[in-house]
């Protein structure tokens, strides 16, 4: 910089100090966009991924998979599928240790030109709310049409002026009420209720509790997949011992159908519990992941 600053052509110092200006200015947008400070209306950009498999292979899943490749599957987020990923909602999760604390119930949403929902003109379905529905208020304020499905709770009481259309409604693969008296329906039916058949639904939000299980395979075999852009879904895995192999093996068959159907990985993030051993693939694991894919028809490059 010595010999710049000795040119008479320019005032060398009067551009320094413009080029610092605009990089603290850009700095402080990252640490703005990144931490919000309401947590029901977090938008940010992904924090590193802490799971064992960060995108440097990709795992070359099939249906009959071993127990470590399907652990492996979980963790692969697909490094570079999105150029422009960020998390909706979400609060602080404090867990029992000292300073314990993780971003819970955040969803990855792919922002990338032909994929992104457009503020305004989107439609989102999020499928699990119970006590936090800061996702559902984070793509309301960004522009979509937001509606929120849970037949376990009473409407939400939401504050603001932009509220969110609540549904007592669960989804799973099939059409029933079942032992508690809740309704639950296929994703196919939801979408005939609401007179949706000719829309595009930009994101599909689930956190269900193991009815993922059974709504995706449905959803494939009804072709309403279609008609989505994205899902971000928590999987589910409360159990991996030994015993469990079987039900190990379904859930991720269910989950792979997605991908063998031409959805593309475009985040894993582990869950917010603790990590504990999984006795099936004889490993350190997690309870839950939170994946997200989109649909490649929409998306050009």
């Amino acid at each position: 910089m010595k010999n710049l600053r000795m040119s008479n052509k320019f005032s060398m110092s009067g551009i320094e100090r413009n080029v610092w200006y605009i990089l603290i200015a850009l700095a402080w947008v990252e640490i703005l966009v990144f931490l919000s400070p309401n947590g029901s209306n977090f938008v940010g950009k992904p924090k590193p991924n802490t799971c064992q498999n960060k995108g440097h292979f990709k795992p070359e899943p099939h249906y009959n998979a071993e127990p470590l490749d399907i652990m492996r599957w979980h963790q692969w987020n697909n490094l570079g599928a999105c150029k422009d990923l960020e998390f909706f909602g979400g609060y602080i999760w404090k867990g029992a240790k000292p300073n314990e604390e993780k971003m819970d119930g955040h969803k990855a949403v792919c922002l990338d030109n032909s994929i992104r929902p457009i503020p305004g003109d989107c439609l989102v379905y999020s499928f699990g709310i119970k006590d936090d529905w800061s996702f559902e208020t984070a793509m309301l304020h960004y522009g979509c049409e937001v509606h929120g499905f849970d037949p376990s709770i009473d409407e939400p009481v939401q504050t603001g002026g932009k509220k969110f259309i609540f549904h007592k409604i669960g989804l799973q693969g099939k059409d029933e009420v079942n032992g508690n008296g809740w309704q639950l329906m296929s994703f196919k039916s939801i979408v005939k209720l609401l007179g949706h058949e000719n829309r595009i639904i930009d994101v599909v939000k689930m956190d269900i509790e193991e009815s993922e299980y059974e709504a995706i395979p449905n959803m494939i075999i009804t072709g309403v997949t279609g008609q989505i852009k994205q899902i971000a879904l928590e999987t589910h895995n409360w159990s991996m011992d030994e015993a469990d192999r079987e039900r190990y093996h379904y859930k991720y068959q269910q989950l792979w159908k997605l991908e063998k159907h031409g959805f593309v990985r475009f985040s894993s993030q582990p869950g917010v519990y603790t990590n504990r051993i999984n006795n099936i693939a004889n490993m350190s694991d997690f309870y839950a992941y939170e994946l997200a894919w989109y649909n490649p028809k929409f998306y050009i490059e």
